[in-house]
């Protein structure tokens, strides 16, 4: 990336994991800043340090003053930008000083509310799917995950379910490929359904603790980590049994996790690794990498995904979560090593394209975080287009996180064509393909 500088900040900010990261909880604080997205993060608040504000962060707040509904635009992005409530916290803090170049929050509106859980509110497939009948839906969703076309899986999969809404498999690669395609709260509905069908899905459940994880839902995220183990022929025996043992929750509660039970699942599942010698298992390795994110040891997560990779050095997704993990660690240009690493592989990975516009934004570098929300909305709309899909599922994060990248390049004009959602606009204005 050109021209890239150094974040002033010292604390890093928060990506997705998937798509976010998570700091310890002793270290949480008040002042949770409130968002729409799919997805959200929840992280330190840390208490920003006083800096001079440069022409592009004077502009940025002018402007803010000028366009209120900006605020809402923010609020929304930063809950989904990858999982970490901390760092959520975090890059409010910093966008209110314009001193931090952190990230985006969700809305935390209390820390002991209740929400209602996604499969309460059920998951809401496309009106117009010109793939409905299309015979051998789950298998050409297959096809074109594999292509990297994340808009047309889902209609595959989503076809695939409503021709056999038992097929616990296409609800497993749907939820899968929502997460990737920056949609967490249908991934959530999508993953939970899987599992209903068929409780031990060991890829439901690390996919569903990754995405609660995302959406600051540590709680939950533990059960399901729990669950991998209990589900999981070769540990389960590690798993006290217990009777009454409750299924996945219902209702999700936004409360910190407990240290005594995000210890408990930590310590099964070091002692699973230990169990295992020499032999790394990736999966494994995977959960270990989430346990050790959502308390805040970024450098053993760090660890644990870069032993998955050696086992699987071409999974893009652990490479995602290694650059999460890199730039909640405050190591965004290794971060962005890391997400380039999984778009080489996957070119179509929405989120890592835009966890990877997240950390250009850390680093001070506007234009090539521009580019790459641009060439993530691109893709999504070519996808539409392609296949005569009249109302696709564009993502309302990116716009924002766009907005948000234009504000601080001292550029009104480009400012409003985001705005007003003029994707053309802006493409030709940055030299991108439409």
């Amino acid at each position: 990336m050109a021209e890239r500088k150094s974040c002033s900040s010292r604390t890093g900010s928060k990506e997705l994991l998937w798509s976010s990261e998570h700091r310890s909880q002793p270290e949480l604080s008040g002042g949770k800043s409130a968002l729409n997205s799919e997805s959200t993060s929840e992280l330190e608040l840390v208490a920003p340090a006083q800096a001079r504000l440069t022409k592009e962060h004077r502009w940025g707040s002018s402007l803010l003053s000028r366009n209120h509904s900006l605020e809402e635009e923010f609020e929304r992005a930063k809950a989904a930008v990858e999982s970490d409530t901390e760092f959520w916290d975090k890059m409010q803090a910093e966008w209110e000083e314009m001193a931090r170049r952190n990230w985006i929050s969700e809305n935390q509106e209390a820390q002991n509310q209740v929400t209602i859980s996604a499969s309460e509110k059920g998951y809401y497939f496309h009106t117009e799917n010109p793939f409905k009948d299309w015979p051998g839906a789950f298998e050409e969703g297959l096809k074109r995950l594999k292509e990297g076309d994340l808009p047309v899986t889902i209609l595959f999969m989503e076809a695939a379910i409503l021709q056999d809404p038992g097929d616990a498999e296409a609800w497993q690669f749907l939820g899968i490929t929502q997460a990737e395609n920056e949609n967490e709260q249908a991934a959530i509905v999508a993953l939970q359904r899987c599992l209903e069908l068929q409780p031990n899905n060991l890829k439901a459940l690390m996919a569903l603790a990754v995405s609660y994880t995302n959406t600051g839902h540590q709680q939950d995220a533990c059960e399901a980590l729990k669950n991998w183990i209990k589900q999981n022929p070769k540990y389960k025996y590690l798993v006290k049994s217990k009777k009454g043992s409750p299924g996945l929750t219902r209702r999700m509660s936004k409360s910190p996790v407990d240290s005594s039970v995000l210890e408990g699942v930590k310590e099964l599942y070091l002692e699973a690794a230990h169990q295992n010698g020499d032999m790394i298992d990736p999966d494994l390795q995977t959960g270990l990498g989430v346990l050790f994110h959502l308390s805040g040891e970024f450098n053993r997560a760090i660890d644990a995904f870069n032993a998955a990779l050696t086992v699987r050095p071409e999974d893009y997704s652990l490479w995602n979560r290694l650059g999460a993990t890199l730039a909640n660690g405050d190591r965004s240009e290794e971060a962005v090593e890391a997400y380039t690493r999984a778009l080489e592989i996957q070119p179509g990975f929405i989120r890592s394209r835009y966890n990877l516009g997240i950390s250009c934004i850390n680093l001070g570098a506007y234009r090539e975080a521009v580019s790459n929300f641009l060439t993530a909305l691109s893709l999504q709309r070519k996808s539409r287009n392609q296949q005569q899909v009249p109302h696709p599922a564009i993502s309302g994060n990116i716009w924002a996180a766009l907005r948000i990248a234009l504000s601080l390049m001292d550029q009104p004009e480009l400012f409003q064509a985001a705005n007003l959602g003029d994707l053309d606009v802006l493409l030709r204005a940055f030299n991108l393909d439409p």
